[in-house]
């Protein structure tokens, strides 16, 4: 439990801001991409979003031994060099504020009345400060974008390290991190690694949704029916996660930021069994012997199958476990049916909008009899 430790009492260099949407849709499609790599090939893992890096990544959530960072960028047009990775991001003006009683005098080099220079990390900088905090776990430092590295092209879209750039390259590289920080040593250029992902900016979102789609068949071996929106569902787990305000200040909390392949196989068996088990109209209709009664919720029934099929995550099983309870002091089988799916009604009217706030009373109905008879 060290790596975890490690990462809950360690403070995060950057909480605030978090990123702009450009970025933040591709870093969600590209962390899911990464997540499905890993579910594959059957490795351990658990993943997380915005948590001292754009996206962390350990070889395991029970028993972690390494962890990686990923520092995801993104650029409209142009390529990467190692200069510009690692080219701090510019100076920022810091006004000298006004001295007061007891204030520390000014540094000897300060101009009085002038403003300072305030120095920024550089994207490496930064990526070398995440070893810097965690050097005993560190497994790699990876540079992720949507666009190649010139010193690096040779590479295309396979991982590598930037080692594998010219000498001189590579020693413009480590001089630029020595400037930035006197603690940089030459065998730490290992520890960066390039990552050129395949998804553009244009059409990442297809490309993730597609993946997901191959994923969900090959995985299921279902494919009479689309999987679209599965793929929604396991995009909003990463989205949600970026958005998450979690509390690290336990294991408990901050493993509810982390996807790992129970998860996965959670939201698999969940798909599975929306397709394979389902109670069937038929077997309940013959209670409702009004005919009319009997069309329109026979209706919404089919209504509700086909939305509960495609809809996945907590919010919808929230809704569904809701429905349940909310049912139980009501549906008895010690009167007419219709009448006690009446008298649920208003329980679970205050519940619809979990689902869908504009669905009718005989959609509700539907809800009812499913969620009663789903056991």
């Amino acid at each position: 439990m060290d790596i975890i430790e490690d990462l809950l009492k360690e403070p995060q260099r950057e909480t605030g801001g978090k990123i702009g949407v450009e970025r933040f849709e591709y870093q969600a499609a590209w962390g899911l991409s990464r997540i499905l790599e890993l579910y594959k090939s059957g490795s351990d893992f658990a993943l997380a979003f915005e948590f001292h890096d754009d996206v962390l990544e350990l070889d395991s959530m029970a028993s972690p031994t390494k962890v990686t960072f990923y520092q995801v960028k993104t650029q409209a047009t142009g390529s990467w060099t190692l200069n510009s990775i690692s080219a701090p991001e510019g100076k920022k003006p810091k006004k000298n504020k006004t001295a007061k009683p007891g204030d520390p005098p000014p540094a000897k080099d300060a101009n009085p009345g002038e403003p300072t220079l305030e120095k920024k990390l550089s994207f490496a900088g930064k990526m070398y400060d995440n070893y810097k905090r965690f050097p005993a776990n560190t497994d790699k430092l990876v540079f992720v974008t949507n666009q190649m590295c010139a010193d690096l092209a040779a590479a295309g879209h396979m991982e590598t390290q930037f080692e594998t750039a010219a000498a001189t390259k590579i020693e413009s590289f480590r001089k630029r991190l020595r400037e930035q920080d006197p603690s940089f040593k030459d065998e730490h250029s290992k520890l960066f690694h390039f990552c050129c992902s395949s998804m553009t900016l244009a059409s990442f979102s297809d490309t993730i949704m597609g993946a997901v789609q191959s994923f969900v068949i090959d995985q299921t071996g279902i494919t009479e029916t689309s999987t679209y929106a599965f793929s929604l569902m396991l995009l909003e787990e990463c989205r949600r996660r970026e958005r998450m305000e979690v509390d690290f200040a336990s294991l408990k909390t901050m493993s509810q930021s982390f996807v790992t392949p129970k998860l996965i196989s959670d939201r698999l068996d969940e798909f599975k069994k929306k397709r394979q088990d389902s109670v069937q109209w038929l077997e309940i209709a013959s209670s409702i012997t009004n005919i009319v009664r009997r069309r329109d919720i026979g209706a919404a029934w089919r209504l509700y199958m086909n939305d509960r099929k495609t809809r996945y995550g907590p919010g919808p099983q929230k809704f569904q476990r809701d429905v349940k309870e909310a049912i139980k002091p009501h549906v008895l089988g010690q009167a007419d049916l219709l009448a006690e799916v009446d008298a649920a009604l208003p329980a679970v009217r205050q519940l619809a909008p979990l689902w869908d706030k504009t669905a009718s009373d005989d959609y509700l109905r539907a809800v009812i009899l499913y969620e009663f008879y789903d056991v």
